[in-house]
């Protein structure tokens, strides 16, 4: 797998190290070891790390920084009023960007 550190810091960048951490299921000192290229990524964290990108990356085209944070911890109509980081965590990215190119659509549901 290629190297998702960058990605790691732009996750970081746009919403802290705490919300990060809490996003990919890790420890916030975990994440910063993970950053400073400390400690390795194994595989599984690194596709947790790409799937997180991709949804920050949609959401952030909706919502300034502060509310797409306030979206993935809410419930969203769209995912049946699940939360977008629980959906994340239990079923992957899909379902979660089918929801946010909902809300970019004007969708409701």
């Amino acid at each position: 797998m290629a190297d998702v550190r960058p990605l790691l810091t732009r996750i970081v960048d746009a919403l802290g190290t705490n919300a990060a951490a809490r996003l990919l299921g890790a420890d916030r000192a975990q994440v910063s070891r993970w950053g400073a290229g400390t400690e390795s990524i194994g595989a599984e964290m690194g596709r947790r790390i790409v799937d997180v990108h991709d949804v920050l990356t949609r959401i952030l085209r909706a919502y300034n920084r502060e509310a797409a944070a306030m979206w993935l911890v809410g419930s969203e109509p769209l995912l049946g009023g699940a939360r977008p980081i629980d959906v994340l965590a239990m079923e992957g990215a899909a379902p979660v960007i089918r929801a946010i190119d909902g809300i970019m659509q004007g969708a409701y549901a």
